[in-house]
């Protein structure tokens, strides 16, 4: 199957985003021939709240904000800003926005962690994929 040039530049960055997404530890295994990428479908879901539509605005507002952040740094600053009465459910509906794998178990921090390093530390990672010249 042979497809655009536009199609390849489209996968190619689909897999620079997916390679970018990953902890180092996956990117050692996957390069170490221990892991392997799978293809999942992605499903169009929305993020459950409490149907509270303040709390849905500062959920969206603050999946914006870690998406805008320049750097990690920027991104724990902003997490530790949070002045919500319940901190660990908004992290766990802001995780959900941006698409973060997080349980109800997870700790606080490893909430921050998560989102700090599979939304910004994925952007920047993806980024300097790109940069890379051939």
């Amino acid at each position: 199957m042979r497809g655009s040039n536009q199609e390849v530049a489209n996968l190619l960055a689909a897999f620079a985003d997916a390679i970018g997404s990953m902890s180092d530890q996956d990117f050692r295994n996957l390069v170490q021939g221990k892991a392997k990428l799978r293809l999942v479908e992605v499903q169009d879901t929305k993020t459950q709240t409490a149907g509270d539509p303040c709390l849905d605005e500062a959920v969206a507002e603050m999946a914006q904000n870690l998406n805008s952040a320049k750097s990690r740094e920027a991104a724990k600053d902003l997490l530790a800003s949070i002045q919500q009465p319940s901190k660990k459910q908004f992290l766990l509906l802001t995780a959900r926005a941006c698409g973060v794998s997080v349980t109800s178990k997870d700790s606080i921090s490893k909430i921050e962690e998560k989102l700090v390093s599979n939304v910004v530390g994925a952007k920047l990672r993806s980024e300097a994929i790109r940069k890379v010249s051939f």
